[in-house]
């Protein structure tokens, strides 16, 4: 697996859990952003016992290097990209014939966004279990509360600039057209485990011949 966007780390060691539980097999994940996170990403090795393996060098995803295989996928980063942009990813991932997943939980919709209005609450009582603990960030969330105010900030902007689940479909056509490789498509929402907003996914893999 080839995550793209990783940030810092993204929900990798958490999901290589239910991997194991559902009976899947040796897998090997690597990180990658145009910004690399050493330190995160190393967190994110220990923890998985070396499964998940840094890119050290920065990655763009609207061009991969093709020295870079397996099956790619974006968490919760598809919305910062502009169409034009989501459509590169979408193609170089047809061009170079690699599975691509799409996943994103936010939504352009009036409770997604009345949601993010209170990132503000949710940051405040999860950042003591945020490890490790750092003073800077105590102090910039319950003294100087610039953390929650950032964080509520790019929760409602990152509602707005969601993908619906016809806009991902219409850019993924566009792409799989302009990259010249017949590719299948399944393309929708599905429910997360006690949240109310649906995970919007686009899921694409090269069609056999």
């Amino acid at each position: 697996m080839l995550d793209l966007c990783s940030g810092a780390g993204g929900p990798w060691v958490p999901l290589l859990s239910s991997w194991e539980k559902s009976g899947g097999g040796p897998i090997e994940v690597r990180l990658s952003d145009q910004r690399t996170s050493p330190e995160a990403w190393a967190r994110a090795a220990e923890q998985s016992g070396g499964v998940i393996r840094p890119v050290p060098q920065p990655v763009d995803a609207r061009n991969v290097p093709k020295d870079l295989p397996g099956f790619r996928t974006l968490f919760a980063a598809f919305h910062h990209f502009r169409p034009d942009e989501g459509r590169d990813i979408i193609r170089d991932a047809v061009r170079q014939k690699r599975g691509i997943a799409i996943l994103e939980v936010t939504q352009r919709t009036p409770l997604s966004v009345l949601l993010a209005c209170f990132s503000w609450l949710f940051t405040m009582l999860l950042t003591p279990g945020i490890r490790p603990v750092r003073v800077s960030r105590l102090v910039l969330t319950y003294l100087i509360p610039l953390i929650p105010l950032l964080v509520t900030f790019d929760g409602v902007v990152s509602c707005l600039r969601s993908y619906t689940v016809d806009e991902l479909g219409q850019l993924a056509s566009e792409a799989a057209s302009q990259g010249g490789e017949a590719y299948d498509w399944e393309i929708g929402e599905t429910p997360y485990p006690g949240f109310p907003i649906p995970v919007t996914y686009a899921i694409g893999i090269p069609r056999a011949k």
